[in-house]
């Protein structure tokens, strides 16, 4: 099982290439300024057993990767290395962003099993005071980059600016991913409408 807050099938905001980016629901972090922080409590989103997890993945044909952020991936090892590892045996490359230091994630249970299937991690946790102006799809200047393979550690693929992806839902819901500082802009301004 994996608690799923939302799922965008194709973007170019979240990571390196059309990927499909995927949030999930949780995190006790609770990083001041997160532009998500409607993803703190684990019960947000949908659960998704094995076979919805592995549906999404079978139907994220025509993409590049898999971006997975949240809330924390990290607070959901089991379901997280499950979906990873259906996204590597796919051929689909993968990345992680996680509020923990890799130090500190290293220390979690089932660390081991989530790291053996992620190709490039983010880790550190947003800083909205430090806002990331070089680097493209990192939200705060603090966070690194740790590649395990070589697939996204051309610096060229991280150069340049983040943006804000908008998509207005068939219902007229607006919904907008990418550069943190960007998307709280966005929300407050249609808050205001």
């Amino acid at each position: 099982m994996l608690r799923v807050a939302k799922v965008i099938p194709k973007t170019t905001a979240e990571g390196p290439h059309e990927r499909l980016a995927l949030w999930v629901a949780g995190c006790d972090l609770a990083c001041p300024g997160c532009c998500n922080p409607e993803l703190f409590a684990p019960e947000a989103g949908t659960s998704l057993d094995r076979s919805a997890l592995a549906r999404l993945i079978e139907d994220a044909s025509d993409v590049e990767g898999i971006t997975v952020l949240g809330g924390e991936p990290l607070q959901q090892p089991g379901g997280l290395a499950f979906v990873l590892r259906l996204a590597r045996a796919r051929g689909l490359g993968t990345i992680v962003f996680t509020g923990y230091t890799l130090g500190a994630a290293q220390r979690l249970p089932d660390f081991d099993e989530v790291d053996a299937n992620v190709d490039t991690w983010v880790d550190g946790p947003f800083d909205a005071r430090r806002p990331e102006t070089r680097r493209r799809f990192i939200g705060s200047s603090n966070q690194r980059l740790h590649h395990r393979t070589s697939r996204y550690a051309d610096a060229t693929l991280w150069n340049g600016r983040t943006r804000v992806e908008v998509r207005i839902g068939p219902g007229g819901a607006v919904e907008a991913h990418g550069l943190p500082r960007g998307v709280a802009r966005l929300r407050r301004a249609l808050h205001r409408t």
